[in-house]
């Protein structure tokens, strides 16, 4: 799969006063009614925005169009078919749009669009641009007015009569969408978003600008616009009804239903084309529910393999956990049986556990076990080079208690009994005991026990 992140500029002529488009940039119908498509979160709704301010009594985006022709100052008529507004979609790939959107810089993409949209086109004929953050991909709806300056570009016939040729502001689509001027804004477009990570797409490519489900979506739209014209005409027609039935009375009687006749059979005509227009949206609507379904299934399983994937990664993970695990228990049994001196105590006491306090001024807490006697011990400033190589597991435990403790603290005097003949070698003689101190009842009155006890006294 390839990581690179294109950067995406759609133009499209729009159809009439493209009002159909209106209702689902601005997610409301012309009486200002909600309008959700199913492609979008109404939960994010609220985050679109409208990036151009209109002009004042303007108040949506099929105005702002009407708007701009009125005001612009044509010289010639504009007709029915003409295109008055050319419909601009502009985002990047859907990895580096949410990653544009997750670190603070959307304003900023934003704001470069802005600027490109106003060079390329004029700031007059940008009258709407929209961020739509309620789909899956952030991305902008701008809407240029295309009134041009300058002549008309025509090839010259031989012997064709010279019409002279009339100055100033003109509405002419087919200018602003030459093979070349859409080539150009390609470029222009890539070169504006690089500073985002974006990039211009292959030259001549043939990938496809929409999925299937976008392709039904916009079909949908286009039909609900010819449903809206073929309404208004049945209008007209049946106004133009009224009319001839004004007639009857008037002495033409035969004008009159002749035109009647005419006035009824159009509207049936149209009755009928809004029915099978109907019939069309309804099974599109179908399909892209369906593709929808169909998109989510192809998500859902995406999901459940990296699941898999990552449960499976986890079992082989504990696994190698275990496996490792038992070979340190192995290698410490071994260590043990090659090397017993390093896991026993100078005392001849049984190592129960041991505790460091703190790291950096360390204090150790041992238990020692003799028989069915436990004994506790705390010894203070212990050396920080000696516990540092036990830190780094370079001594034993046995080994840091044995460098920390002479072999009579490590046990009390009752321990030291037990011990018999063991810690009078280890100790250099037997223990004398006395009662009064130490957790088995006696301790040691040897100079360094009664030390040992009061050093206790004051850090504990």
């Amino acid at each position: 799969m390839s990581n690179t992140q294109y950067a995406v500029c759609h133009l499209q002529r729009g159809s009439g006063n493209d009002s159909g488009m209106s209702c689902h940039i601005e997610r409301k119908d012309a009486k200002g009614k909600i309008y959700v498509p199913v492609n979008a979160d109404a939960d994010r709704t609220h985050l679109n925005r409208e990036l151009v301010r209109f002009p004042d009594g303007v108040s949506n985006r099929t105005e702002a169009i009407q708007h701009r022709i009125e005001t612009v100052g044509l010289r010639r008529k504009v007709s029915k078919n003409q295109t008055k507004a050319i419909r601009v979609m502009l985002t990047g790939t859907h990895e580096q749009m949410m990653k544009i959107a997750n670190d603070g810089k959307l304003d900023c993409w934003i704001d470069a669009n802005l600027k490109w949209l106003k060079e390329t086109f004029g700031n007059e004929n940008l009258v709407s641009c929209v961020l739509h953050m309620d789909e899956k991909t952030p991305h902008l709806h701008a809407t240029v007015v295309p009134v041009v300056i300058g002549e008309r570009i025509r090839r010259k016939r031989e012997g064709e009569k010279k019409y002279e040729t009339k100055s100033g502001p003109r509405l002419s689509a087919d200018d602003m969408m030459r093979r070349t001027k859409l080539h150009e804004y390609q470029n222009s477009y890539a070169k504006a978003m690089k500073p985002f990570g974006l990039q211009r797409g292959i030259v001549g490519s043939t990938a496809k600008h929409q999925t299937n489900s976008e392709y039904y979506r916009q079909q949908v739209i286009q039909y609900e616009e010819d449903i809206t014209r073929l309404q208004a005409d049945i209008e007209r027609a049946k106004e133009g009804r009224s009319t001839v039935l004004s007639w009857f009375g008037k002495g033409d009687l035969a004008k009159a239903k002749k035109e009647l006749a005419n006035k009824d059979e159009l509207i049936a005509k149209l009755n009928k084309q809004i029915k099978e227009l109907q019939a069309e949206k309804a099974w599109l609507q179908e399909q892209h529910k369906s593709e929808i379904g169909k998109l989510r299934n192809a998500y859902q399983k995406e999901i459940d393999k990296a699941i898999h994937q990552a449960e499976a990664a986890e079992r082989q993970s504990k696994e190698k956990d275990s496996v490792i695990e038992r070979q340190r228990r192995c290698i410490d049994q071994l260590d043990r049986k090659a090397n017993p001196q390093r896991y026993s105590l100078s005392s001849g006491a049984e190592l129960v556990r041991i505790n460091v306090s703190n790291y950096q001024n360390p204090s150790l807490h041992i238990w020692t076990r003799v028989g069915d006697e436990l004994f506790e011990n705390i010894k203070f400033q212990i050396d920080y080079d000696v516990a540092q190589r036990h830190f780094n597991g370079q001594i034993t435990d046995e080994e840091f208690v044995n460098a920390v403790f002479e072999p009579q603290e490590q046990v009390n005097g009752k321990q030291a009994e037990l011990l018999g003949t063991a810690f009078t070698l280890a100790a250099g003689g037997p223990a004398e005991v006395h009662i009064g101190t130490g957790s088995g009842g006696s301790s040691s009155n040897l100079p360094w026990g009664e030390q040992k006890n009061k050093k206790s006294q004051r850090n504990r």
